[in-house]
């Protein structure tokens, strides 16, 4: 199966608590650019999910409108900067199915991606995850180092 993991687009350094954070005008452009490169690859998520928190909310959204999906996207519990990448790897590993999309957050998002790629969450190999930057992964199973990186789109 082929997973789509994403980080949000820019978010403005402050608000009164981090949830709160809206895209920036660059992070729309980030989220909009990374969705058409997905498109041109022929990628095409056939579920989206994203965190709760908004920028990543509203990433998701982002991608599904210039993607031209015919998907709602749903928020989930699990996947905010706060949370514990183990837990949040299960919860997509319970939601995943192939070309699912998931929008959440550094640094959960690259500690998923090197633990399933090289068995290390620590590994930072892969392109660095800026704003908006889209993996897309091949694996069969959620194990350490079993993922294949097939590629990764950047704004």
């Amino acid at each position: 199966m082929h997973i789509i993991l994403m980080r949000h687009g820019e978010a403005v350094p402050f608000a009164p608590n981090d949830a709160d954070r809206i895209l920036t005008p660059t992070g729309k452009s980030q989220a909009m650019n990374t969705g058409s490169q997905l498109k041109r690859g022929g990628w095409s998520p056939e579920a989206v999910y994203c965190s709760t928190l908004i920028r990543a909310q509203q990433t998701a959204e982002l991608v599904i409108d210039v993607m031209r999906l015919d998907v709602i996207a749903s928020t989930v519990e699990g996947m905010t900067p706060e949370d514990d990448w183990v837990d949040a790897m299960a919860m997509i590993e319970n939601r995943a199915s192939n070309n699912s999309l998931f929008v959440f957050h550094q640094p959960i998002l690259t500690q998923i991606v090197g633990h399933l790629t090289e068995g290390d969450p620590r590994y930072v190999g892969h392109p660095h995850a800026v704003p908006a930057t889209a993996y897309i992964l091949q694996l069969d199973a959620f194990l350490p180092g079993v993922a294949t990186l097939m590629g990764s789109y950047q704004p």
